[in-house]
């Protein structure tokens, strides 16, 4: 007797069934693995934009009256004049919602809550060292990432917070000094007695 033709093989129905099955198992794994990102990268923590106007020339203005030559400036009010000077809409497609700044000595713990494209919400950590450019306050950064994840440099830039301070003839900025979580300018104060 002769053998019959595909005798032993499965049909062609099964082998459709199976393939079907393996591209929705892997359809899902992938849904799923996108999911796991977007969550892990979303921030753990609502942040907003809010601040205090901090007028900085009369806290000066003030010192100059009491005749104590120098200005400190507190994490909370560095916090308000940066948020206060960021422009949110950081590139075409991200948008800043919300930010914490953390001093640390010369060093500025930015944790930013983005969003990419209107749609993804990312939790983004930035360091930059505080410097000062007279008469402003310089944020060059230094790095950058998403919950641990590195991200290039070259996507921050150099920020500068103009600090209205008064000088002139009368009062000069002498030295700033980054101290723990404040920034200490000192002013020569030369009075015409």
């Amino acid at each position: 007797m002769g053998e019959r033709l595909g005798e032993g093989e499965p049909s062609m129905g099964k082998v459709l069934k199976r393939l079907f099955a393996v591209i929705v198992i892997l359809l899902l794994l992938a849904a799923g693995g996108a999911w796991w990102l977007l969550s892990y990268i979303a921030p753990d923590e609502e942040l907003d934009l809010s601040y205090q106007n901090i007028n900085i020339r009369e806290k000066a203005t003030d010192m100059i009256k009491q005749l104590k030559p120098e200005l400190i400036l507190t994490e909370a009010d560095v916090n308000n004049l940066i948020k206060k000077n960021l422009d949110p809409n950081v590139s075409e497609h991200v948008v800043v919602e919300g930010a914490l700044f953390d001093l640390e000595g010369d060093r500025l713990i930015a944790n930013m809550n983005v969003k990419y494209r209107d749609r993804v919400p990312l939790a983004i950590r930035a360091e930059y060292r505080l410097e000062w450019q007279d008469p402003n306050l310089a944020l060059r950064p230094q790095s950058l990432s998403i919950k641990g994840i590195d991200l290039p440099l070259d996507m921050l830039e150099t920020i500068i917070v103009d600090l209205d301070l008064p000088t002139g003839d009368l009062v000069k900025v002498k030295e700033v000094r980054f101290e723990g979580n404040t920034v200490r300018v000192e002013f020569n104060l030369s009075l015409p007695f």
